[in-house]
């Protein structure tokens, strides 16, 4: 007896196809969402972090954005353990890319500085707690040493060997503040001196974001319009792809408009899309119709509201997600559990 969910979700759905991203072949259109997991020791990616993004690999996914790595400036972030875009991490991260190339999946790296969420912090502007500022706003000078780290950054990605960046600008992060508070302008140099570094062929996505890790429901762009102004000034200075993060990637993104953050983002912007929130996240909803359902998620697709789509959490308990998807073995999937992600490493 044939199992009723092959048939409801082929293997060869356009998702389970190759696909491009400046002209680079992916094995499919599958993405790993950059996901902090705070095991790299002085900022060095270990054998294990190696083995960790190989095993995602060889479960299916055709790119890895790796968890965000740290520019060189002194108020990148106060994390532990974080891995940094540095010559001394270098060794590290080439053993991740081999591994994963090993697995035919593609490696990107996510270019971070935390800004404001980090303390102390910098960013757009001042940010105080209990009358006591916990970080100052970017000053000319300040501007000009952030732009230095990125353009390292940028060069050091290149030099190590990965196949693409992106940028991390949502969240509050450090360049989300700037978009925020409407400094687009500031945005757009650092892309514009990240594509100088990295060459004209070289993959560079954005990502960028409504919500906040403070404000779930933080909002700052406030219509279609104004996306369309935000994207063109983004894409004009080198994106190639944008990756608009949200929590639930089906809901509408504007109040009183029909149409996701990734459908507006693709039609606005004429490029290639990531979408990203919740995606196989609620196991028992995945041979379903609801909006969760991964019927909904290729109808979606197949309606033309984005070109890849980014599981996160779902894969760190469960690296096999994408072939157990393709063999319509849902069963065999293991829940995300907040508890088992933190122990489950690699």
């Amino acid at each position: 007896m044939s199992n009723p969910t092959t048939a409801c979700f082929p293997s060869d759905h356009a998702l389970f196809r190759p696909g491009q991203i400046a002209g680079q072949r992916l094995k499919n259109r599958w993405v790993m969402a950059p996901m902090t997991r705070t095991r790299c020791p002085e900022g060095v990616p270990t054998a294990v972090v190696a083995e960790y993004y190989r095993r995602r690999a060889a479960g299916g996914v055709g790119l890895i954005i790796t968890e965000g790595a740290l520019v060189d400036h002194p108020l990148a972030g106060a994390y532990s353990d974080v891995p940094t875009l540095s010559e001394v991490a270098r060794p590290g991260w080439q053993k991740v890319i081999q591994a994963c190339h090993t697995e035919d999946t593609r490696v990107y790296t996510q270019v971070w500085h935390c800004g404001p969420i980090s303390r102390p912090g910098i960013g757009a502007t001042t940010v105080t707690e209990h009358d006591q500022v916990v970080a100052h706003a970017a000053t000319a000078h300040d501007r000009e040493a952030l732009l230095a780290s990125f353009s390292r950054a940028a060069a050091e990605a290149k030099a190590t060997g990965f196949d693409g960046i992106e940028l991390h600008a949502a969240h509050g992060y450090l360049l989300d503040s700037f978009l925020r508070t409407g400094d687009v302008g500031y945005v757009q140099t650092i892309v514009a001196e990240t594509r100088r570094q990295v060459g004209p062929d070289f993959p560079l996505i954005l990502r960028f974001s409504t919500w906040t890790v403070t404000d779930y429901a933080a909002r700052y762009i406030a219509s279609p319009s104004h996306l369309a102004q935000l994207l063109e000034a983004l894409a004009s200075a080198g994106v190639d792809v944008f990756h608009p993060s949200v929590r639930r990637y089906w809901e509408p993104a504007f109040p009183g408009e029909v149409g996701t953050l990734a459908g507006w983002t693709r039609k606005l912007s004429g490029l290639p899309v990531i979408a990203v929130g919740s995606i196989g996240l609620e196991t028992s909803q995945y041979s379903g119709s609801g909006p969760a359902s991964l019927a909904s998620l290729y109808q979606n697709y197949d309606h033309g509201d984005f070109d890849y789509a980014a599981v996160g959490r779902p894969l760190l308990t469960e690296p096999d997600w994408v072939n157990l998807v393709a063999a319509g073995a849902f069963d065999r999937i293991r829940p995300f559990y907040e508890s088992a992600a933190r122990d489950v490493f690699p």
